[in-house]
């Protein structure tokens, strides 16, 4: 059961990132990589950071699918079981915060570029 709840989790990880990945989701304050205040000022940056991360979403999703079927052929072994989790969850975590620090850190380059980030750093002038 466990194997089946992660592989619908996996295709719901393609789903909502094939949108982002195709820059068809709009700034919007429900939908998205929501990492930057910077995003909303510019839809350049915002179509970029999606883009990106919509693509990282998607390749989640495949890995989790992936590994929902090699973890099948384990099914019999509660042990093996047990550490494919624990090496999934390290690696989904992993994943997380470097699309977290990555997102944040091209958002701020982006915008330093656009004078975005040099407006607010000269105290509001």
């Amino acid at each position: 059961m466990a194997s089946v709840i992660s592989g619908l989790c996996a295709l719901l990880f393609v789903g909502l990132g094939l949108p982002l990945a195709n820059r068809r989701v709009p700034p919007n304050s429900w939908y998205g990589y929501r990492v930057s205040r910077y995003q909303y000022e510019d839809e350049e940056i915002w179509y970029a950071i999606n883009a990106r991360g919509g693509a990282h979403t998607v390749f989640a999703g495949a890995f989790a699918a992936a590994y929902c079927g090699f973890a099948l052929l384990f099914r019999g072994s509660a042990r093996a079981q047990a550490v494919l989790t624990g090496i999934f969850t390290v690696l989904l975590l992993g994943w997380a915060a470097y699309e977290i620090w990555w997102s944040v850190r091209e958002a701020r380059r982006m915008a330093r570029e656009k004078g975005l980030l040099s407006k607010r750093g000269a105290g509001g002038s």
